[in-house]
């Protein structure tokens, strides 16, 4: 069989909270395209039920899986589905792109069918740790794939010597600076977006004395209204300098995004991190913490990166940064060359096939 022969099935998700340019479901189109083998995908639908008279035997499935707790009777279905189609197709490869949400039965049948498995690790290693109780599920599997160089000493002691980083890649076409804004408004904007393992914490916290030190500057929030019962969102609405923001079409997200002065997002733990890929490959200059991933998606020549908590640190910066319009501009456009040089979907594509050739010939 040659590196190009092999047939790929990957079982994807697209979250509802995110657009048609964002994801990592976005790395399946661009291995397609350069792997002329056969390729085919299944979509897990959580809206989709259980054919009648299945859901009884699916739970007990589920439940013997003994994984995450993301696992739910509609990833047993999915993987149903895919063992189904494995046997009807001779399918060699199998991506389980969310490795926390869909991987639990398949790698009991991976050797009967002669198949190889492949898993996209997201969540950090202190979810595993707080939050998994069975983390020794991974060595089921071929390999894996971990979104931060961090991750790699955790999961080698569970799949030693197949575990690699390729980092999250972004959609640069789309993600781009508007070349038709020379310079950002008078009051600096600073955006902040999601509220997974976000330090809302801090955030309250530096919104209360940047405002109060400097008055103009604005900050825009992009929370889903679903995600603002934490009581300190209501600290944070109190300002009127907080613009909020949801529901947004992808060209809606671009535009807040080019008319950023600069991100400001404190975090708590992380991989990748969809809204900084994003901010980034729009020539924004980032403001967050030393802390997971930040060290793989990040540079000095765009980011300044306190560590976690240090409200001083980032009031301190994003004052500074706000007085100096012209190095805004000499960040964003290093930011916008990291991006194109090192997050480019297409480059991140042929680093997943190359894993996937190592799996196929292990």
């Amino acid at each position: 069989m040659n590196k190009i022969d092999f047939k790929i099935l990957w079982l994807r998700e697209q979250f509802k909270w995110m657009g048609q340019h964002s994801g990592y479901d976005q790395v399946v189109e661009p291995i397609a395209k350069v792997q002329p083998g056969e390729h085919t995908s299944i979509f897990k639908r959580p809206e989709k039920k259980p054919f009648k008279g299945t859901k009884r035997i699916l739970a007990w499935l589920a439940r013997e899986a003994h994984t995450s707790p993301y696992y739910t009777v509609n990833s047993t279905s999915v993987e149903v589905f895919a063992l189904l189609r494995c046997l009807i197709y001779k399918i060699h490869l199998v991506h389980l792109t969310y490795v926390e949400n869909d991987l639990g039965i398949l790698s009991d049948f991976k050797d009967l069918l002669s198949l190889k498995l492949i898993g996209t690790a997201h969540q950090p290693v202190s979810w595993w740790q707080l939050m998994h109780p069975n983390p020794n599920v991974i060595s089921n599997l071929d390999a894996l794939i971990v979104l931060s160089s961090k991750e790699l000493r955790y999961f080698e002691q569970f799949l030693p010597d197949r575990v690699y980083f390729v980092p999250h890649g972004v959609d640069v076409n789309f993600f781009q600076p508007n070349p038709e804004i020379t310079e950002k408004k008078y009051y600096p904007r600073c955006i902040f977006s999601g509220k997974w393992l976000r330090d809302i914490d801090t955030l309250a916290k530096v919104i209360d004395e940047v405002t109060s030190q400097n008055s103009g500057i604005r900050f825009d929030m992009i929370v889903p209204r679903t995600s603002r019962n934490d009581p300190l969102f209501f600290r944070i609405a109190r300002h009127e300098q907080v613009t909020w923001h949801t529901d947004l079409s992808d060209e809606q997200l671009l535009k807040v995004n080019q008319q950023a002065n600069m991100l400001v997002l404190p975090l708590l733990d992380c991989t990748a991190n969809n809204a900084l890929l994003e901010a980034v490959s729009c020539g924004v200059p980032v403001i967050s913490n030393k802390v997971g991933g930040m060290s793989d998606y990040t540079r000095d020549t765009f980011a300044n990166l306190s560590p976690v908590g240090d409200v001083d640190s980032m009031v301190t910066a994003i004052l500074e940064l706000a007085d100096s319009p012209q190095q805004q501009i000499v960040q964003g456009k290093a930011a916008r060359a990291f991006a194109e040089e090192q997050l480019d979907w297409n480059d991140i594509a042929l680093r997943t096939l190359d894993i996937y050739s190592k799996a196929m010939y292990i």
